[in-house]
């Protein structure tokens, strides 16, 4: 390029449309029989049955970066990456509009274009079974419960790739794709990409439509299968006192037992990049649908893909055998000798976890004059058993891990009423927060998509362990209104983190791809396809990030302030009439975190551009940038306002909360740390509109329908931090439900 200065160019396109559906389906029943006054037994039954699908295309534009010093930006603007832990990062220019244009002398094959539909579902069925009783003696209550809940998951997935051949671009012989111009126009806030029209070398409408114009990149079929199961005991005893400052004491115990059993079953056709393995859409033809046509209509862009082809995503789902057989004939017109379907569990990625916990608890209840209260403590025993694959040398080894933990938990809780209308409020506690099952398993996951980390256990992740403070007043002004301010500090030893090692790449920016053990970093993936950006096209195997979780060894502290307050016209019913059912409910917190001592690094991208700024260029003399992670998902200033009416059996409700930017690894494309320059994204400022109304027609009879993100609140997520450079836009849509509850 002819500019004078280091900028930013377009990398990778990639337009994602998600859409899920949900259909649920519960089925509950209580049974309840008192042999006498002071005992009672009762039976409950829940069967959930719960359909997700999903019908999701992506369209991207690869190869972008083969053609970068071909193309001029026609605009520019300067980001600024802001500071991390006090260390200014400075600023560099990033290219926000142009076009990008095929070089034929320069790389005959890119930019190219690439169709993808994505068909993954979730079907689970869970049934909980709950038996227990409850007995009143003259001091003594006792209760008992014995639950067992299960829930079994299958994913059925059948997620297609097209590639467009562009007939206005010649084909360089062998590769399944060929080059195709892209505009785009980042400016306003907004990240738009098309394709440029005006080109010679542009394809048109009816083109893009064509059949004869796609092949078949890859085919990816699962059907994951997860078992998860539930098992508890629980035995509850008050005693009362009488003329005594303690009015009663509570004690009991708890033993359960938790198991998740996951078991990866799954298969490719493709990753295809040569034309000689990839059948012509031609011979598919009646599986091919005209993908959605309204992306640009979430916010009015001008720049959108909206002409291209999928494999219809509704045959994918409720028809996969026929889909299947149809594409498996086309490889076999196409090559007598096709990589064909074998679907099977993959050891590698087999995990099973079991947790067992006993607890015992004793709490005091106590009451003197204006001041009411309970103190007690809690002690928790917990033995986890996780087993999993660990591949050596291509060999996988069944390997359990075990653990074990025990932690004793107080808490303190006082209630004062100093005025008939004051309530003062004191409350202290220690509790833990368990891993997650997905966040111990040993078992890998490697993933076809070399960009993509691969994320590994750690069976050694300990429970946060969590002391919190509350203090509060609330004063009830009015009959029906309360105002209310509360001081809150929470400090958090053992914070999950997730960490990220990533693979050095060389002078040419590839990974390794035949040092196994990826000594200098990483984990070898042996399924990763390269792509020409990260490891040359037709190679399979090459080092990969690694991505895990570990506990923070440093204390996180959050402090803040809740402020609610809430009012309703319920009290002049005599003079409002049906007015009286309204009413409002507004809180607000602010809050601050200090804390944390591991460290998030620049990955391998985020190195090059800080280093650039800086005017380093030499790989030898790269310095990465780091920063302490603390708490994600954080936000300083939150607040929610709510307006209601309850009346008449009528419930109606609009609320509307606001959030200020938070940083988190919850990105809206749902990339890895290595496409976000090592670091949490900031998703910005947002705010959404939420309301339900529901009715009761009659005693056994409830409808009700739910709005949520009635505006259509769209998500602006920055890398690094809040206002660099713009990397995910989310156009969220409203979501709408309709219910219906029947008691017998």
């Amino acid at each position: 390029a002819c500019q004078d200065f280091d900028f930013l160019g377009i990398q990778f396109l990639n337009q994602e449309l998600e859409n899920f559906e949900y259909e649920t389906t519960n089925i509950s029943t209580t049974f309840e029989f008192a042999p006498t006054d002071n005992a009672k037994f009762f039976l409950d039954v829940l069967v959930t049955d719960q359909e997700r699908r999903q019908d999701s295309t992506r369209v991207q534009g690869s190869g972008v970066s083969s053609v970068l010093n071909q193309n001029i930006p026609t605009q520019f603007e300067t980001v600024n990456y802001g500071s991390l832990d006090g260390v200014a990062l400075g600023s560099i220019q990033a290219a926000v509009r142009g076009v990008i244009e095929p070089d034929l002398a320069k790389d005959d094959d890119d930019p190219n274009l690439r169709f993808s539909s994505d068909t993954g579902a979730r079907l689970t069925d869970t049934q909980l079974f709950r038996f227990g009783g409850e007995w009143q003696g003259d001091n003594l209550f006792a209760s008992f419960e014995i639950s067992s809940a299960s829930s079994d998951t299958t994913n059925p997935n059948l997620s297609t790739t097209l590639n467009f051949i562009n007939p206005n671009a010649p084909l360089d012989g062998s590769s399944n794709d060929n080059a195709v111009p892209f505009m785009y126009d980042l400016t306003g806030g907004a990240l738009t990409f098309g394709i440029n029209f005006d080109s010679p070398f542009a394809p048109t409408v009816a083109q893009l439509l064509d059949p004869a114009n796609v092949v078949l990149d890859q085919v990816d079929v699962g059907a994951n299968e997860t078992n998860n199961s539930l098992d508890a005991l629980r035995a509850d005893f008050t005693y009362f006192l009488e003329d005594s400052p303690v009015t009663s004491v509570d004690f009991g115990f708890r033993v359960s037992k938790r198991e998740s059993t996951y078991n990866q079953i799954t298969d490719r056709i493709g990753g295809f990049s040569k034309m000689v393995d990839s059948p012509n859409g031609s011979l598919f033809a009646d599986l091919l649908v005209a993908g959605p046509s309204n992306f640009g209509d979430a916010d009015g862009r001008e720049l959108a893909m909206r002409n291209f082809l999928i494999i219809n995503p509704d045959m994918a789902f409720s028809n996969p055998d026929q889909v299947i057989d149809t594409l498996e004939a086309a490889l076999i017109a196409h090559d007598p000798s096709p990589d064909l379907l074998s679907l099977s569990p993959s050891a590698s990625a087999f995990f099973s976890i079991a947790e067992e916990t006993q607890a015992l608890y004793a709490q005091a209840n106590f009451e003197f004059e204006n001041v009411q209260g309970n103190f007690g403590v809690r002690h928790i025993k917990t033995t986890v058993d996780s087993t999993g694959n660990t591949t050596i040398d291509g060999t996988n080894a069944l390997t359990t891990i075990s653990g074990d933990y025990s932690f004793t938990l107080p808490k303190l809780n006082i209630v004062a009423t100093p005025h008939d209308d004051v309530v003062l409020r004191l409350g202290y506690g220690q509790d833990i927060r368990r891993p997650n099952f997905s966040d111990l398993n040993t078992s890998v996951s490697y993933p076809a998509n070399i960009n993509q980390a691969v994320s590994l256990g750690n069976p050694g992740l300990e429970p946060q362990e969590i002391t919190t403070l509350d203090l509060s007043a609330e004063w009830y002004f009015a009959e029906a209104a309360v105002v209310s301010i509360g001081y809150f500090d929470k400090e958090i030893g053992n914070l999950f983190v997730s960490t990220l090692e990533s693979a050095p790449t060389d002078a040419n920016g590839f990974v390794s791809t035949t040092d196994t053990t990826c000594a200098a970093g990483g984990i070898f993936n042996p399924a990763a396809q390269g792509d020409d950006f990260r490891a040359p096209l037709g190679v399979t195997g090459a080092c990969a990030d690694l991505n895990t979780k570990v506990n923070d060894p440093a204390t996180t502290t959050q402090t803040g302030i809740e402020m609610s307050v809430q009012y309703d016209l319920s009290s002049f019913e005599s003079d409002l009439g049906w007015a009286s059912g309204f009413g409002f409910l507004a809180n607000y917190t602010i809050q601050e975190y200090k804390g944390g001592s591991v460290t998030n690094q620049s990955a391998g991208r985020g190195t090059d551009i800080f280093n650039a700024i800086n005017g380093i260029y030499d790989d030898a003399d790269f310095v990465k940038v780091s920063a302490v992670q603390g708490l994600l998902d954080f936000s300083e200033n939150a607040y929610n306002v709510t307006a209601y009416y309850e009346k008449y059996g009528i419930s109606a409700r609009v609320r509307y909360t606001w959030r200020e930017a938070f940083r988190t690894d919850d990105t809206a494309g749902g990339a890895s740390r290595n496409s976000t320059l090592g670091f949490p994204v900031y998703t910005h400022d947002r705010g959404q509109l939420n309301a339900s109304f529901s009715y009761d027609v009659s005693e056994q009879l409830n409808v009700g329908v739910e709005a949520v993100n009635l505006t259509k609140s769209g998500i602006t997520q920055s890398c690094v931090n809040e206002g660099a450079i713009l990397c995910f836009q989310g156009l969220a849509d409203r979501r709408i439900t309709f219910g219906a509850s029947y008691t017998f």
